[in-house]
């Protein structure tokens, strides 16, 4: 019988890089580019400090680069998958799949990045194990939700080692049938919810360090003979019983190879939640128009889809830097003080900062019918501020900045990474970078040499 992830195995297993659109190599290159810049950034934060701190001080066999441990010491692969996808993870500026809620780049990148040291493979592979990870993360979140986000699972985590495996599984040379088991034993790793929305957001980021983590062991363990259960997405107490509600089945093996699903990625310019970013996008652009003084508003009111008031509509003064990235009201209020939402703007200085959290208290949330059945073809934002001399001002944005349909340029990209490499040594972060847009000619090595500074 040919289950769903024995079809995802044969696709995997027959593409090649030569395969591949000239448009899916440059996302990827681009996607690896903007990850690994937020990767860096999230060093930042206090969770990926920790985490980097213990993973570098347990030592053991030497295979991949850490990122921003300290030390030119590699540690074991799944090691440094784990460490590096939480980096990627915690400024809450990665990329993500607005079709599948999801956040790919976080858990299949810093995989596909350790496999490939371990195999020492060259940046075609590294290229090709990006976009085929994609490709497979986001048919099975589009397929699962989003049931699967309302039964309260955080799909990065979740998804994310189907991704992961499936990427690491190519940049192994897996066969078909190997690649069938990895991608069962992926399925049974699993993990996360989005309770830490209402507590504990400060840890959301183990949830793509885990399953970037498993995703790899469960390749090493397939390579060794381990077999994983065929039937873990449809069988009878699979993935899809267990955690979801409703699956669109339908769609997930059509077309493989077609259009690769890593050029329908959206990049986060703002270090927030991204069902914040249509307001924030929305409240910058009135500022701007206007010539809006922060000091001279009295009230702000957004208008949203549900699951962007679901995730970030309840709490209008967070107490952390990582609470404050969930909370509509807070990012939009500090958008407006400062003119931009960047990673340096979410602090504790900032989250108790008496004129920010004024006006957050003055913004309210609602869920807008419109933008309610737009979802998920749009997910934007109705914002209407009010100054304290009667004046009213409006506007609507139905897709936020970097979206496919409304793009980050080149430009972005790149102001975007040296900002978010700022604690690397500037010559280090170009070579870097160097390194990446032109990444068909170098290898692993040569990328991850950089992750030590």
């Amino acid at each position: 019988m040919k289950t769903l992830i024995r079809g995802f195995a044969e696709f995997i297993s027959k593409v090649q890089f030569e395969d591949l659109t000239s448009e899916a190599v440059t996302q990827a290159k681009n996607s690896i580019l903007d990850l690994i810049g937020v990767a860096v950034g999230g060093l930042s934060m206090e969770f990926p400090q920790m985490v980097v701190s213990y993973l570098a001080s347990l030592g053991g066999k030497q295979e991949a680069m850490l990122i921003g441990s300290g030390t030119q010491v590699k540690v074991p692969a799944v090691n440094a998958a784990l460490g590096n996808g939480v980096c990627a993870h915690a400024l809450e500026m990665d990329d993500g799949y607005r079709f599948g809620g999801v956040h790919t780049g976080a858990t299949v990148i810093p995989a596909v990045v350790a496999g490939g040291e371990v195999m020492d493979v060259d940046g075609k592979t590294l290229i090709l194990g990006t976009v085929l990870g994609f490709e497979i993360q986001n048919r099975l979140s589009r397929a699962m939700n989003p049931s699967h986000l309302g039964r309260g699972f955080h799909t990065t985590g979740t998804l994310g080692t189907f991704g992961a495996a499936a990427g690491v599984g190519k940049v192994y040379g897996l066969d078909e049938k190997r690649l069938t088991s990895a991608l069962g034993l992926a399925g049974l790793q699993g993990a996360g919810l989005l309770e830490i929305l209402n507590n504990g957001a400060m840890v959301k980021p183990i949830h793509p360090g885990k399953a970037a983590m498993a995703g790899l062991f469960s390749v090493e363990l397939a390579k060794r003979g381990a077999q994983g259960p065929a039937t873990v997405l449809e069988g009878e107490k699979g993935l899809f019983k267990a955690m979801a509600d409703e699956v669109k089945t339908g769609d997930l093996l059509k077309d493989l190879g077609e259009h690769y699903l890593i050029l329908d990625q959206y990049t986060k310019l703002h270090a927030a939640c991204r069902h914040t970013h249509p307001a924030i996008d929305a409240a910058l652009q009135l500022e701007r128009e206007h010539a809006i003084e922060f000091k001279d508003i009295s009230e702000v009111h957004i208008s949203t889809y549900p699951v962007a008031v679901s995730f970030c509509g309840a709490h209008r003064n967070p107490n952390t830097p990582e609470g404050a990235k969930f909370s509509l009201p807070f990012s939009v209020s500090l958008a407006i003080y400062y003119g931009d939402a960047g990673m340096n703007r979410y602090c504790v200085e900032n989250v108790e900062h008496r004129e920010i959290q004024n006006l957050a208290s003055n913004i309210t949330v609602n869920s807008g019918e419109r933008w309610a059945n737009l979802y998920p073809d749009k997910r934007g934002a109705s914002v209407e501020i009010k100054t304290k001399d009667g004046n009213n001002y409006s506007t609507d944005i139905e897709l936020a900045k970097g979206e496919p349909e409304n793009p980050a340029s080149i430009e972005d990209l790149v102001n975007k990474f040296r900002n978010n490499t700022l604690r690397m040594p500037e010559d280090t972060s170009e070579r870097l970078m160097g390194t990446i847009m032109e990444l068909e000619k170098w290898k692993a090595s040569d990328l991850s040499k950089y992750f030590y500074f």
